[in-house]
C-alpha cells in the first residue's frame, strides 16, 4: 500500500542523511530501547516501519516494542504500575493530556538540553504551537508524534440526495442536527444523519465543545474546575441536544464502521481516522472533511493525539531514546506517520518539503483540514492529582447520561461539579 511512499523516502534518504545522523549516539555498546505505544490497529504497521528505518540509520540502537495497549488511559495505568515495579519503558507514546500526570509523579526526562544541543526546536522543525504542547511547568517533556484535531466527516452523496451542498453545510450544531434529519427523511433507515463521537478518550470531544465556546476545563491554578459556567452549561446542553435528536449511542469503532459503510451522513470525530476512512471507503462515495465548528470568536480546539516521552533512568539509554524520539517526530518520521494515519504532523519541515508531505497534502485535501486548524489549537486539559484517570471516567459517565437522554444538562451540572471537585487535589496558588 505504501510502496510509492517507501520508494520516495528511499530516494531522498541520502539527501536527508545529515539530518538523520545529527547528534548520533556514539555508544560504547549496543543499546536496546524498550518502547510502549498504544492503539495497535492504528500504529502497529507504522511503528514497525519507523523502527526499521531508525535502526538502519542507528545500527548501534535496537528497538524492542512491548505489547501495545488499547488506549491512552490503559497506557497511563501501565506506566504507573511500572513505576512501582521499576520496569519503566525507555520511551512511551502517551496522550498529550497525560504529561502532567507523569511529571508530577517524578516520571519523564526533561528534553530541553537534548533539543538545545541539536540546535533547538525551531531548527529541528517543530511547529512552535505544537512544541508547547509537550511542555509541563515550563520544561519540555515530550515531542508531539501524532496530533489530532476534531473535524466533521461528511458523506457528500447522502447530503446531495437530501438537497444539501457540502460547500454550504451550516456551521452550528442545531443546523447540523437539522441537516442530519433531512438526510434521514430522504434516505430512510438504517441511515443516521448525524453522530457525535462523545466518548473519545480523555473526554476530548466534551472538552472540544467547552473550548470551542471560549471556555476552559480548569482554572489557571490547575486545581479547580472552570467549566461550571455558562460555557460549560452550553457544552452540556449541546450534548443533551444530540441525544434529544434521536442520535443513537454507538461505540467509537461502531460509529466509524457505520460511516465508511455509508450509513452516517455527518460524523464528528478525530482526524486520526482519516487515512483509514479513505482506504475503507475506497471511492464508494464522496468523502469530505470539514473544520469543527467554533461557537465563539475566541473559540479554541484541544489538540489530541500523543507525544513521545523518555522515561529511562540510565544515561546511555536516555541518549539513545532521544535519538529515537527525535527521529520519529522529525521530518522523515512524520512523513511516514501522516501517510499511515490521519494525524497531523508536528514537524513543519515535513509539511513544507514537496518530497516529504508537501505533495501529499496537495493530493489529499481531507488531511489538510487538520493543518488548517493549527491556529486555533489549545491544550488538552490534564486533571492533576492521583485521581486524574478517575475524573475522566466520572465525566464520561455523566456525559453519557446526556447523550442517552436519561438526564438534562441542568440535572447533570451540579452533580458533575460535585464529583469532579471531590476528586481534585486540595492545593493553592
Amino acid at each position: 500500500m505504501f510502496e510509492r511512499l517507501t520508494t520516495r523516502l528511499g530516494r531522498i534518504s541520502a539527501g536527508a542523511g545529515a539530518l538523520l545522523l545529527l547528534g548520533t549516539v556514539c555508544a560504547q555498546a549496543e543499546v536496546t530501547l524498550d518502547v510502549l505505544y498504544t492503539t495497535p490497529g492504528t500504529f502497529n504497521a507504522l511503528q514497525q516501519e519507523l523502527a526499521k528505518r531508525f535502526t538502519e540509520a542507528h545500527p548501534d540502537i535496537k528497538v524492542k516494542f512491548r505489547n501495545p495497549v488499547a488506549g491512552y488511559e490503559e497506557a497511563a495505568q501501565q506506566i504507573l504500575r511500572d513505576q512501582i515495579t521499576g520496569r519503566l519503558p525507555d520511551v512511551a507514546f502517551n496522550g498529550i493530556n497525560q504529561i502532567g500526570l507523569f511529571v508530577d509523579r517524578g516520571l519523564g526526562v526533561p528534553l530541553d538540553a537534548y533539543a538545545e544541543q541539536d540546535g533547538g526546536l525551531a531548527k529541528l522543525g517543530y511547529y512552535p504551537t505544537l512544541a508547547e504542547l509537550g511542555k509541563w511547568k515550563g520544561k519540555l517533556y515530550g515531542l508531539t508524534f501524532a496530533v489530532s484535531t476534531p473535524v466533521l466527516y461528511v458523506n457528500a452523496d447522502l447530503l446531495a440526495k437530501a438537497g444539501i451542498d457540502v460547500a454550504a453545510l451550516p456551521k452550528t450544531w442545531p443546523e447540523l442536527i437539522a441537516a442530519g434529519k433531512a438526510v434521514e427523511a430522504k434516505a430512510g433507515a438504517p441511515v443516521t444523519g448525524f453522530y457525535y463521537q462523545w466518548e473519545q478518550t480523555g473526554n476530548w470531544l466534551f472538552q472540544s465543545l467547552v473550548t470551542s465556546k471560549g471556555g476552559h476545563m480548569l482554572q489557571p491554578n490547575g486545581c479547580s474546575i472552570a467549566f461550571n459556567d455558562d460555557k460549560g452549561m452550553w457544552a452540556l446542553k449541546t450534548l443533551e441536544s444530540f441525544g434529544a435528536s434521536g442520535m443513537p449511542n454507538l461505540a467509537l469503532g461502531q460509529a466509524r464502521q457505520s460511516f465508511v459503510a455509508g450509513s452516517i451522513a455527518i460524523l464528528a470525530d478525530s482526524t486520526s481516522y482519516v487515512a483509514a476512512a479513505d482506504r475503507q471507503i475506497a471511492g464508494k462515495f464522496a468523502f469530505k472533511t470539514l473544520a469543527f465548528p467554533l461557537a465563539a470568536a475566541d473559540g479554541k480546539l484541544p489538540a489530541g493525539g500523543n507525544v513521545a516521552m523518555v522515561f529511562s533512568k540510565d544515561a546511555e539509554h536516555q541518549k539513545a531514546a532521544w535519538e529515537f524520539v527525535k527521529f520519529v517526530t522529525g521530518p522523515l518520521g512524520q512523513t511516514l506517520m501522516a501517510n499511515y494515519t490521519g494525524y497531523m504532523p508536528g514537524n513543519e519541515i515535513a509539511v513544507q518539503q514537496p518530497d516529504l508531505l508537501g505533495a501529499f497534502y496537495a493530493k489529499n485535501p481531507n488531511h489538510m483540514t487538520s493543518i488548517q486548524q493549527l491556529p486555533v489549537l489549545t491544550e488538552w486539559a490534564s486533571f492533576p492529582g492521583d485521581n486524574s484517570l478517575k475524573i475522566i471516567e466520572v465525566i464520561k459517565s455523566h456525559t453519557e447520561s446526556l447523550v442517552t437522554g436519561k438526564r438534562t444538562a441542568e440535572q447533570v451540572m451540579p452533580d458533575l461539579v460535585r464529583d469532579v471537585n471531590a476528586l481534585l487535589p486540595k492545593c493553592s496558588g
